[in-house]
């Protein structure tokens, strides 16, 4: 069964994941003009393609598991259930899943930020 998630007043996270399996997966749960939020999970070893973002910040709530940001300029950050993350927009960025079960976490930006891969410089969403 597919649930219809995007944009409803209330979701779940628990029928979410349940819906999804077992991870990678990537789920949008609200797009507006003005703001998107994404439900990730990522399995032990995961890593995010390190990007910035030339003209916003970007954000994460951890709903599960640990995670490890690698932000330009700052020590490695270890976050876990309830931590709130921001990558300030310019800054090159990478998330590793450290933790033996998989991570959960809300990313919160504008809609379809544009991702700047910091080897190539390709543009990607």
């Amino acid at each position: 069964m597919v649930l219809e998630l995007l944009n409803r007043i209330q979701n779940n996270v628990e029928d979410v994941v349940a819906a999804h399996g077992e991870p990678p997966w990537v789920v949008r749960l609200v797009q507006t003009n003005e703001v998107a939020a994404t439900l990730i999970c990522t399995p032990k070893g995961n890593s995010s393609r390190r990007h910035r973002h030339l003209n916003d910040d970007e954000f994460w709530i951890v709903m599960g598991g640990e995670l490890r940001w690698e932000i330009e300029g700052e020590e490695p950050r270890l976050a876990k259930n309830g931590d709130i993350i921001r990558a300030p927009k310019g800054k090159a960025h990478n998330i590793v899943t450290v933790s033996e079960e998989p991570a959960l976490r809300l990313a919160i930006s504008i809609p379809d930020i544009p991702h700047i891969d910091s080897e190539t410089g390709e543009v990607f969403i």
